[in-house]
């Protein structure tokens, strides 16, 4: 019982590693003909696996702005309304830390997942891709 919260914190990690890389691989995959006319225009793969990082990167930290205070108000609450039917006194305290460590382990995830579909968006030639048009 005592490993349930961690193990319920990894399943939920998991998860949201896989939901970013869906996102991405769906993402570059619905914009390969914009990442193509950028490479016509100049850009380099250097840039466009930058793009697809900076991508990954501002969707988790929007993910992280919203989240991380709308967790701690709804944790605050319910923990406030537990401990008063419960019938003990506590103030509930909010680990500052752990959620900033936390947070830059998920941006640190976020830019290394987004390396396999970076590279495979730098990679496609945009001759393929706009050949259709």
């Amino acid at each position: 019982m005592s490993n349930l919260p961690v193990a319920l914190a990894a399943m939920l990690a998991a998860l949201a590693a896989g939901t970013l890389a869906h996102m991405l691989t769906t993402s570059i995959r619905r914009r390969r003909r914009d990442l193509a006319i950028l490479k016509v225009i100049g850009f380099s793969r250097g840039q466009v696996r930058s793009a697809v990082g900076w991508q990954a990167t501002v969707f988790v930290a929007v993910a992280l702005a919203i989240s991380i205070p709308l967790g701690i108000v709804v944790g605050r609450w319910t923990w406030r309304l537990i401990a008063g039917y419960g019938g003990f006194a506590g103030e509930p305290k909010v680990p500052a830390l752990e959620i900033g460590a936390v947070a830059l382990v998920a941006l640190v995830a976020a830019a290394l997942l987004a390396t396999l579909p970076a590279r495979a968006a730098a990679r496609t030639p945009p001759a393929l891709v706009l050949r259709t048009e």
